[in-house]
């Protein structure tokens, strides 16, 4: 029955993705778990099983179709509560923009959508399914397969009802040693947890990057590729290699003129005969390059990583540390120090200045004075200058036939300039002759200074301002925490002029952006929660437990990351953010239960409500929170390429699911105990009156009666005299029997069911008065 929800579910999310435009993809489909879907269906389930496993003959003669709808209408609402607390939990990252969104939204409306869409089957056919397939053991005297027995799980809720028994009893030291290690362990754990953007993605291959030294000419640089190229095909794990040199021919790549840039393609990681991981084999690869390639720099990094941080952030850094101002010469000086900090901090890598430094050019400063004197345009000898070093077109060629419209023809232009032997140094630069309105042939070095410095050979602007952008790479460190330890650092170490600005960017300045994003929608989204838990109780004490989930998760989150080496980032949020809603579902199933026990039975204390509630909500919270537990495992273990990004997810409810199921099955009985006793004013062992329903007008504490109940285990009756003079019966019987309360002068007894430890409805000493009779 369970099962059967899931191609239903999967069917109306397939319908619900096509109609909002979702392709089906690893991002859409790859962290969909089964367990979760299949939640409402378990609970649901559970509770008609087990009701028709005890139904009362006064149930049965109500038919099966009554009686499955009243069993269904039971956990109906928790249930539709709690499958829209799992939707809303989602509402973060429904929130997400650019990249992050692109990853995760998908995965979130699939996943919504099919919860959804399971919540539907298990509301309508579900219940049917139940009264059809059950019709014939309910109404025979066989009660047939609801009848079977599952000897391990009884012994497990033999088990369990002892320690729930044995933690109750302890009720304040449980919470308060649960309240301060939890807290404790939340703060030391938070502390320990690196951060990120997002996990570094497995493309397969990699971009290799090497900068030459800055004015190295083309031909001199293509010299090293086929050495390079050698160097790389050494490891057997490589598959092909593209290579590009310099600026491409379409002008939509502008790197500089230095960098050569190769891709490698690497074999499938099963058909590696060498055990190493990749990251072993870049590191392996960059040691023989700088060691064979004296003064070239070597960086790694991925191609579509690259284009998104490149269209994004201007940079295919990890992290950029952007310097703006005005005077290149000052804002170079501020770079380098910044890259000196950088270099002797852990964990920076491939690090360096984005920009060429300066090089040496040729600087012509005209006299225009002296030109003046001659009577020369300042413009002409520009003019002059340009077409003789240049290159300036004289002309332009049309290809094609003369009888096609210009327009539709190429243009070639047809330039000029001066030999090589006039113009490759600055003596014969300086003899280019500038001629006079007169005719009289200057040269130049008359009428302007020529001289050699050393000149920015690039200009980058950012927000219309100057910058130079100071890049490197984080490698076994979280991108937080260094980003914290350099700010903190350049603070301190370097004085930044008025008029500068200092700037960090790259994936760091993706994790700010979407930290604050959350640091707003987190909270509202809890605040919707807590409206939606207080229209379902009406009751701030109920919503309170129900809510305390939420931190038992967190903690297994929090150390399951810290366990398998990962960092907090979007990945890991998500994961954070999917298990809130799993896990409040725990506490609403626990909660209702326990409230539903003493609205039937007001004779019913907290305390048994609460064991009974524990011990009844066993087995749905097992099947809900270790299906959905079981349903993850794979993903935390995934190798293959793009499961990156999903294991820090699944490694956080993994993790969050195991602590929060310890945790609710033994702490929030007690914790429950606590705060609700605080409502009533009642504790375990003491009595008050109340008044009851019908016949039966007061209830009588031990003082008001002449002699105690007897609390032999075996079953015995008391008499005792009240004040009136009539005697009244107390029976007692044994754990999990019938228990009748039959005054002597009624014929209908009050019965109510103990499910528990009869010891603690006894122990209150509540006795029912006979009813008065009418004079």
């Amino acid at each position: 029955m369970v099962v059967a929800t899931i191609p239903f579910a999967l069917l109306f999310s397939f319908t619900m993705m096509n109609a909002s435009g979702i392709s089906a993809s690893l991002l859409s489909l790859g962290a969909v778990d089964f367990g979760i879907v299949v939640d409402s269906a378990v609970v649901m389930v559970e509770n008609i099983m087990r009701r028709y496993k005890n139904a009362t003959t006064a149930e049965k003669q109500k038919g099966i179709i009554r009686f499955t709808y009243d069993c269904a209408t039971e956990v109906g609402t928790e249930v539709l509560f709690a499958i829209l607390i799992i939707i809303l939990a989602y509402l973060p990252i429904f929130s997400f923009e650019r990249i992050e969104g692109r990853l995760f939204k998908p995965m979130a409306f699939t996943l919504s959508f099919a919860i959804f869409g399971a919540l539907l089957f298990t509301m309508t056919v579900v219940p049917v399914l139940m009264s059809f397939l059950y019709r014939r053991y309910f109404e025979s005297k066989n009660p047939g397969p609801i009848e079977w027995h599952n000897p391990v799980y009884e012994w497990v809720e033999r088990k369990y009802e002892k320690i729930v028994h044995y933690l109750v009893d302890r009720s304040k030291r449980v919470v308060t040693i649960a309240f301060t290690g939890v807290t404790g362990l939340l703060i030391v754990g938070m502390m320990s947890l690196g951060t990120e953007f997002l996990p570094s993605l497995d493309e397969g291959g990699f971009t290799l990057r090497l900068y030459f030294p800055v004015g190295i000419s083309l031909p001199e640089a293509k010299k090293f590729i086929p050495k390079i190229r050698g160097m790389i095909y050494k490891n057997e794990q490589v598959n092909m290699i593209l290579s590009q040199y310099g600026r491409n021919d379409d002008g939509t790549d502008p790197l500089p003129p230095n960098r050569l840039e190769i891709y490698v393609g690497l074999k499938d990681y099963k058909n590696w005969h060498e055990k190493i991981t990749k990251e072993e084999l870049l590191i392996r690869m960059r040691n023989e390059l700088e060691a064979g390639l004296p003064g070239v720099k070597v960086s790694f990094s991925q191609p579509i990583m690259d284009n998104l941080s490149e269209a994004i952030m201007g940079t295919i850094a990890d992290l950029a540390v952007f310097v703006s101002g005005q005077d290149l010469k000052e804002m170079r000086h501020i770079s380098q120090q910044i890259l000196d900090i950088v270099s002797k901090m852990k964990g920076a890598s491939e690090y360096g200045i984005e920009q060429e430094g300066p090089a040496p050019q040729l600087v012509i400063r005209l006299k225009r004075a002296v030109a003046a004197r001659y009577g020369i345009n300042i413009s002409d000898i520009q003019n002059v200058i340009e077409a003789a070093v240049g290159m300036e077109p004289i002309s332009y060629l049309y290809e094609g036939p003369m009888d096609t419209p210009p327009k539709e023809r190429a243009l070639f232009g047809i330039a000029v300039r001066f030999a090589k032997d006039y113009r490759q140094s600055a003596r014969e630069i300086a003899n280019i002759p500038i001629i006079s309105p007169k005719g009289e042939r200057i040269p130049l070095s008359e009428l302007a200074e020529i001289t050699q410095e050393d000149s920015p050979t690039m200009i980058f602007r950012q927000d219309g301002k100057r910058t130079i952008t100071v890049r490197l790479n984080v490698r076994g460190r979280d991108q937080g925490g260094f980003v914290s330890e350099l700010q903190q650092r350049v603070k301190k170490e370097v004085k930044i002029p008025e008029g500068f600005e200092i700037r960090y960017g790259g994936q760091y300045e993706n994790l700010a952006r979407v930290g604050k994003q959350l640091a707003i929608v987190i909270p509202v989204t809890i605040g919707i929660i807590f409206g939606l838990l207080f229209m379902l109780y009406r009751d701030l004490k109920s919503v309170i437990v129900a809510l305390s989930c939420i931190p038992l998760s967190l903690l297994g989150g929090i150390y399951a990351l810290l366990a398998r080496g990962y960092y907090f980032n979007v990945s890991a949020g998500v994961g954070f953010i999917s298990l809130f809603g799993i896990a409040t579902m725990a506490g609403i199933l626990f909660v209702s239960k326990a409230n539903h026990l003493r609205h039937d039975d007001i004779m019913m204390s907290v305390r048994e409500s609460a064991i009974l509630s524990a011990v009844t909500q066993l087995r749905p919270r097992l099947m809900t929170m270790l299906l959905a537990l079981l349903g993850l495992i794979p993903a935390t273990m995934a190798s293959g390429v793009g499961s990156d990004v999903q294991r820090p997810l699944a490694t956080v409810m993994v993790g969050g699911l195991a602590s929060a199921l310890f945790l609710v099955l033994t702490v929030m009985p007690s914790l429950y105990i606590l705060i609700m006793e605080t409502k009533d004013g009642l504790k375990n062992t003491s009595a008050s009156k109340k008044n009851l329903s019908g016949d039966y007008a007061s209830v009588y504490t031990e003082s008001e009666i002449y002699s105690t109940v007897d609390y032999d285990d075996e079953p015995a009756i008391s008499a005792e005299n009240g004040k009136n003079g009539k005697k009244q019966k107390v029976v007692k019987a044994k754990k999990r029997r019938r228990v009748e309360l039959r005054p002597s002068s009624e014929s209908s007894p009050v019965r109510f069911e103990p499910r528990g430890d009869l010891h603690a409805v006894l122990d209150s000493q509540i006795l029912i008065k006979p009813p008065r009779v009418s004079p």
